[in-house]
């Protein structure tokens, strides 16, 4: 995206007409002290702000950095992109962070902190002194939200080194210009500061026009303009001409006489020849010479304009070298309104005409555009556009673009497609309803004239809305196999942005369509080979997210892996725009509902409504999936007026036919089993007529599994049966073995409710060697009533045995016994405290058992397998005894214990937890969540150390779940209890190291603080944690570094460590 560099220095002005504010300078100077605070100018228009900036910071003798804020500034991702240029223009010593590759995606403010991110850590990098970092005219800026919130976020967020001024015709609509940002102090200066007094008039006059009025006449002056520094101007410009008094002619006024003013003083005594080309240049907004030579047809014009600029008669220079001016906005106003008196409409449109040629030349199809509208050249703009208009998109300047052919005539952008297709293409991210009747539009023109690039794109584009917007499948699958007929014909002609453009949405297409995943694969690798090949990040971004959900769709939930785990890493890169980044994220929680890991969707999908704003998760594609998601999961769990309330929340807003089918086949499986047999048919049926409707093979087979079971659930039996063979031969086809394996599970746990208990063995044991073959956990609409009835069968016959009492200890918290029946697991509560539960209760705290009951619970749940010797038991507690006495004692204590387990479990047989046998004394179908943690923890370690950080903060995090403190805090117990709580302690540690970091790099330090703070509480002296805690407070604040290794001194000093040694320990941990 190219910048133009005038917007890197002040207004040039002509040294010796500089008028030096001696009286605004010192009382600034005088109010600031030695405090550099921001500055925040807000003045009407030529009352010299700009002037005194530059001699404030001329006088604090502080380096600067200036921003020219112009209408292009509007578009957030040209801002962004500005501002970028500015700082590494500006400041060489700081590293380059605008984003490599031709675009970033569309913006929204909940994604701006992410980009802004790698700008803010340049500058902390490498400010070591003051700086003052101006932005001007920021009144171009108001309204655009996006582009303020860019801003806002600087001054909320910059390195005390980096100062503002802001300067700006009206009030800043946000709360960084009133100094409130993170405690920012700001200085204000107004139309009263700036306002010029009786002795400053004289001044002026005299420093400018070498006027010496009387005392009256100042006061007069002073009291017809009110300080204004360009009404005083122009009353001088106007005494020197005519050498009267202004009270002498009341058209003098500069209130409502100015325009009069302007054309009897400053343009009339202009050289004839020069007026009407200034009137032809006054219609643009910046001029560059040698443009300015073609509109006025003068070969010195541009000399002409300098020395204007020079007598500061409203002519500016914009660059140093005088190749670009610009005209005071009053005095341009005035010719604009000469303009369309004396300029016939032909010469006006010559004008932008020539201006939009001269701009497409030099590469700004920006301003060609806004020049070629004004000139009502529809068919140059189409011409513009079909040559430039993908690679404008590709550079993010969509705001732009909606901003420009916003303005055209809905019959002329009916009669321009590709007009049509890139206002269509530059709504989509934020208004993608208004996209969609566009690129129709577009279509049927650009298919009437031929052109099948133009057709082709619009096609991709279609398909694509009804896959991630409509969900019209069926609709949008009329349009891939055209689609794919072009892209053959075209597809090495296209540019790599175009190619990969059109392959992703091919690849998509093929996989929600048709769910063939062999052409969606081959449409997505070519892309995704281009992509990196061409760096183009947000590309290369997009194409895994579209890899990954190929994989999910496929059921081969295991390949799909490495795909997120690279797509997961694409989310922190700020070349990666807001729309991929949440769709990445969506894809991940989508992976984590598939694969049944609740607690880190659940997780995940908050941090992402932290990162975003609830009413933008909502509001988009990402809210009514989790609602599906949730239901299910409300299901799974049993959970079923959970389940109908999400159902009903669902409904509030309008949903299409593929989101609704999708509410309404769960709907009605809830409703199935509350006995709601009647509401829970109605529910299904309208599921299937919707689906029907909107298609999609995955979907439909998921529809036909999902009202079976509501079908089997209502004891409609035969018909249950009929739409579950349905489903599977469906999912066998495409193939997914995913759905396969979930139709073959409903279906046994039908068959066994009429009875046919082989036919039920049948399926359970091919669904069961399915899941056991490609991991899978979890399945749509798994309920515990079937989960109880499938898997108790399978136990009881043998089949896959094993990996059936994982899923029900997984799903039920239930341990499957030998002859199917089901049994509570024990969940020993041991981290931080000590209890046990059951069946979802708190049975047994830790005082209901004695010390030495505590004592053996811990021997045994520290020991291997928790099994242990008996006569090591014995030992522990009676050393002194004889074996025998030993014995007698221990019997007793385990009847003991057996009787409290009894008394909080009344119905069980306490012997299937706790067991006795050939002398080793064991506990059984429980789980520690001691070991919870240690497994997960070194599950989160192992996907570390083979890069793969997405999985291991997904194990880290259900590690973290479980540590609430040490191991039974309280008890003693003997070497293998002291043991298992030091390993516990250094697997957390371990952990934290790790993690901490990558919470850190992915911009979450506040919670990576946290977990260091957890860890030294289980260790309160490892230099190595503190050294952790040191460098993430760092990161942000040398002061609470600095505070947290005072910290570890005191800590040090407490325990009684020698001074030299605590010099040596706290200087390797600040050591760089």
């Amino acid at each position: 995206m190219q910048v133009r560099a005038d917007k890197f220095y002040p207004h040039q002005v002509h040294a010796p007409r500089l008028f030096p504010r001696e009286r605004v300078v010192e009382d600034f100077l005088r109010r600031i002290g030695t405090r550099r605070p921001d500055i925040v100018v807000e003045a009407q228009a030529g009352q010299g702000k700009s002037t005194l900036i530059r001699q404030i910071l001329d006088r604090l003798d502080t380096a600067a950095v200036w921003f020219q804020v112009d209408p292009e500034d509007r578009d957030p991702a040209v801002f962004l992109a500005a501002v970028q240029a500015c700082l590494a223009r500006s400041l060489p010593a700081c590293p380059d962070t605008a984003p490599g590759g031709p675009g970033s995606g569309g913006m929204a403010s909940a994604d701006l902190p992410r980009r802004i991110a790698p700008l803010l850590q340049a500058l902390r990098s490498c400010l070591i002194g003051d700086v003052y970092m101006v932005f001007d005219d920021l009144h171009h800026l108001t309204g655009h939200l996006t582009s303020l919130f860019i801003l806002e976020y600087l001054l909320a967020n910059a390195p005390p080194q980096l100062h503002f001024v802001l300067s700006s015709r009206e009030p800043l609509p946000f709360s960084g210009a009133n100094g409130q940002a993170a405690g920012r102090s700001a200085v204000h200066l107004g139309n009263h500061d700036l306002s010029l007094g009786l002795d400053e008039t004289a001044d002026l006059l005299h420093h400018v026009f070498e006027l010496t009025p009387s005392q009256d006449a100042v006061r007069e002056i002073v009291e017809r303009t009110d300080g204004w520094i360009m009404g005083t101007l122009l009353l001088g410009l106007r005494m020197a001409k005519g050498k009267k008094l202004p009270g002498d002619d009341p058209d003098a006024s500069p209130g409502g006489g100015i325009r009069d003013y302007f054309r009897r003083k400053v343009f009339a005594p202009l050289e004839p020849a020069l007026r009407r080309p200034l009137m032809a240049l006054s219609l643009l907004e910046e001029i560059p010479a040698a443009l300015a030579v073609a509109v006025a047809r003068r070969p010195g014009v541009g000399g002409e304009l300098d020395e204007l600029a020079r007598r500061n008669l409203f002519v500016r220079r914009l660059d140093p070298q005088g190749t670009l001016f610009g005209l005071h906005h009053l005095f341009r106003e005035y010719l604009r309104e000469k303009a369309r008196e004396e300029l016939t409409p032909e010469e006006i449109r010559d004008v932008h005409l020539q201006a939009g040629r001269h701009f497409f030349a030099q590469g700004n199809n920006a301003q060609a555009l806004r020049h070629l509208l004004a000139a009502g050249d529809h068919a140059a703009m189409e011409d513009v556009l079909r040559r430039q208009g993908l690679a404008m998109l590709a550079a993010n300047q969509t705001a732009t673009l909606a901003d420009i052919l916003g303005g055209m005539p809905p019959g002329a952008l009916a009669r321009h497609g590709w007009c049509a297709l890139c206002l269509a293409l530059a709504h989509l991210d934020f208004a993608p309803a208004r996209a969609l009747p566009l690129l129709h539009g577009a279509l049927r023109e650009l298919r009437a004239r031929g052109d099948e690039l133009g057709e082709l794109v619009c096609l991709a584009h279609v398909i694509s809305i009804h896959i991630t917007t409509t969900g019209h499948y069926r609709e949008g699958e009329e349009f891939l196999g055209r689609a794919e007929e072009l892209f053959g014909r075209h597809a090495q002609s296209l540019d790599p942005s175009t190619f990969i453009l059109l392959s992703r949405s091919l690849a998509m297409g093929h996989c929600i369509f048709l769910a063939d995943s062999y052409t969606a694969t081959l449409h997505a690798e070519s892309a995704l080979a281009l992509a990196r090949a061409e760096s183009l990040v947000n590309c290369e971004a997009a194409l895994l997210l579209v890899r990954g959900y190929i994989e999910i769709f496929a059921g081969r939930l295991s390949l799909s892996r490495p795909w997120l785990e690279r797509a997961a890493a694409m989310v922190r890169r700020p070349e990666v725009g807001t729309f991929n980044c949440m769709a990445i994220r969506m894809m991940l929680i989508n992976f984590l509902f598939h694969d049944g890991d609740f607690d880190n969707y659940f997780r995940q999908k908050a941090q992402l409504v932290e990162d975003y704003g609830a009413d933008m998760v909502s509001q988009s594609i990402v809210g009514p999936f989790c609602l599906i998601w949730e239901m299910d999961t409300a299901i799974t769990r049993g959970e079923t007026e959970e389940a109908l309330h999400l159902a009903a929340q669902a409904g509030q807003a309008p949903l299409s036919p593929h989101l609704a089918s999708q509410i309404l086949q769960l709907q009605g499986v809830a409703m199935a089993l509350q006995g709601r047999h009647a509401e829970a048919l109605d529910a299904s049926d309208e599921a299937t007529r919707l689906r029907r409707r909107a298609g999609g093979l995955y979907f439909a087979s998921l529809n036909h599994t999902l009202t079976g079971l509501t079908l089997g659930l209502c004891g409609r039996h035969a018909e249950a049966l009929a739409r579950l063979d349905q489903g599977i031969v469906e999912a066998r086809a495409m193939p997914t073995a995913y759905l396969e394996s979930g139709g073959l599970l409903h279906r046994s746990f039908v068959r066994l409710e009429t009875g046919d208990e082989e036919g039920a063995a049948d399926d359970a044991a091919s669904a069961l060697g399915l899941l056991r073959a490609n991991a899978y956990r979890h399945f749509w609409g798994w309920t515990p009533r079937a989960a109880r009835r499938v898997l108790g069968m399978a136990v009881r016959r043998g089949i896959h045995a094993g990996y059936a009492r994982a899923l029900a200890a997984r799903q039920l918290d239930e341990a499957i016994l030998d002859d199917g029946s089901t049994l509570p697991l024990l969940n020993f509560q041991t981290l931080g405290g000590f209890a046990v539960r059951a069946a979802g209760r708190t049975v047994l705290v830790a005082q209901d058992f004695t010390p030495a009951q505590r004592e053996l619970l811990c021997l045994l749940l520290a020991s291997p397998e928790l099994r242990m010797p008996q006569d090591v038991a014995q030992l522990h507690f009676w050393p002194d005894s004889s074996p025998g006495a030993a014995k007698i004692k221990f019997d007793t204590m385990v009847s003991r214990l057996r009787k409290t387990f009894s008394g909080a479990l009344p119905g069980m047989d306490v012997q299937r937890y706790l067991n006795r046998d050939k002398g080793i004394v064991w506990l059984e179908h429980c789980r520690v969540d001691a070991l919870e943690f240690q497994e997960a923890a070194t599950q989160g370690l192992e996907h570390s150390r083979l890069r793969e950080h997405w999985q291991s903060g997904n194990a880290f995090a259900r590690a973290e779940a479980f540590w609430k403190g040490d191991f039974a805090p309280g008890v003693t117990g003997e070497d293998r209890t002291r043991a298992f709580r030091d390993a516990l302690g250094k697997a957390l540690a371990r952990m934290v190291l790790v993690w901490g970091g990558q919470l850190a790099d992915a911009g979450r330090t506040r919670h990576a603080l946290e977990l260091a703070e957890k860890a030294l509480a289980a260790d309160p002296l490892s230099d190595v944690l503190w050294g952790l805690l040191y460098r993430l407070h760092g990161r942000d604040s040398a002061l609470q570094a600095r505070q947290a290794l005072n910290r570890f001194v005191k800590l040090l000093r407490d325990e009684g460590y020698p001074e030299d040694e605590i010099a040596q320990m706290a200087e390797a941990i600040a050591r760089p």
